[in-house]
This record gives C-alpha cells, sequence and structure tokens, in this order.
C-alpha cells in the first residue's frame, strides 16, 4: 500500500515539476543564455583590449622611430587612455624644436584636460612654461606656475626653480629671493642637477640671505 502512496507522490511531484518547467522554464533557459553572453562577451572584450593595446604600442613605436613623428602621431593623440597622452606630450615635444606656439597651445590643452589626473595636468603646465613663446609675457608664465599647488606636487622643486628664473627675468630680486628661501624651507630632497642649480641661483642672488 505504502508503495502506492509513495508512486503517487512521486508522480504529483513530476507534475508540479513539468508544471514549474512550462511556467518558468523559458525564465530559466534565458537567464542562462545571458550568463553564456555575459562571458563571452567580457573574454572577447579583454581580448579586443589587449590586441588594441598592442596595436597602439605598435604604432607609438613607429611613429616616433619615423621621420614624420608628428604627423603620424595626430590620429594617436585623438585616443583616450595611456597612449592618447604619451602621444600628445611626444608631440608637444617634438614640435616645441620648430613651433614654440604650437607646442606650448598644446600643452596648455594637455593641463586644462580635466580627464587626466592632476600630476599630468601640473607637468604640462610646467611644461608650458619652459617652452613658451617670445610673445607670452613674464607674467602670463608666473600665472600659470601660480596655479600648481607646490605643498602637494612633486614638481614643486621644478616650479620654483622656473618661478626664480623668472622672477630674475623680469628684474624682481626681493620676489626671487622669496622662492628661493620657500624652495629651501620645503625640504623636498633634490637630485644632484637640481641642487647644483638651486646653489648657482643663491649664488646669483647673493647666497642665503
Amino acid at each position: 500500500m505504502s508503495d502506492i502512496f509513495h508512486e503517487i507522490d512521486e508522480e504529483l511531484k513530476a507534475d508540479r515539476a513539468r508544471l514549474l518547467m512550462r511556467r518558468y522554464g523559458g525564465y530559466v533557459i534565458g537567464g542562462v543564455i545571458a550568463i553564456i553572453l555575459l562571458v563571452a562577451g567580457r573574454q572577447g572584450y579583454m581580448y579586443w583590449d589587449q590586441a588594441h593595446r598592442e596595436d597602439l604600442a605598435n604604432r607609438y613605436q613607429a611613429a616616433v622611430l619615423s621621420d614624420d613623428m608628428v604627423g603620424n602621431l595626430s590620429e594617436l593623440t585623438q585616443e583616450s587612455g595611456g597612449y592618447g597622452m604619451l602621444s600628445r606630450f611626444a608631440t608637444a615635444a617634438e614640435l616645441a624644436k620648430t613651433d614654440p606656439q604650437a607646442a606650448e597651445a598644446m600643452y596648455l590643452a594637455l593641463a586644462e584636460d580635466s580627464d587626466l589626473a592632476g600630476i599630468y595636468q601640473d607637468v604640462a603646465r610646467v611644461l608650458s612654461v619652459v617652452h613658451a613663446a617670445n610673445t607670452t609675457t613674464v607674467e602670463e608664465r608666473l600665472d600659470r606656475l601660480a596655479q600648481i599647488d607646490k605643498a602637494s606636487s612633486p614638481w614643486a622643486a621644478l616650479v620654483s626653480e622656473w618661478q626664480i628664473a623668472l622672477y630674475l627675468e623680469k628684474g624682481d630680486m626681493a620676489s626671487a629671493q622669496r622662492s628661493l628661501q620657500e624652495w629651501k624651507a620645503d625640504g623636498q630632497a633634490l637630485t644632484p642637477r637640481a641642487n647644483a642649480r638651486r646653489q648657482l641661483l643663491e649664488q646669483a642672488l647673493g647666497g642665503n640671505k
């Protein structure tokens, strides 16, 4: 007798299972397919991304080694991400040899690009001063350097050095002395070359005043 009840119970379970599958089976199958597609899509994107980055690296290297670096980097400068930024910096550096105004404009564009990390914006701003065209005034260059927070920037020593040089260029010895004392007080470690340049600036300003 118990076998009959057991068989009936099993059939009821089977019927419920078939009913559930008819009602929700489509959703289950759809969910499984969605998971498979997501995994396949992720793997496909990873493969594409790796291939894309390798292609960018090869194109960048070829452009840098070519006779027309600026022209061959032009497409890469439109790329987002690291190689796009690197191409813009490399283009500006190459332009600085023959067209300071174009180089300065590109460095300023990098300095104002909010998509870049602050460290890259700051160095672009410094380079816009280093490679400024003759038409750019001392005050304009000083204003750019003043936008950099020397308390947190890794380029603080370079900023101080150029501020002193610009103050000397305009004949403002008091401001040059003040910047020198601030530079000495910030405690930032210097490379041997930077330390040597600072010593030369101290001598130019009359020693430790």
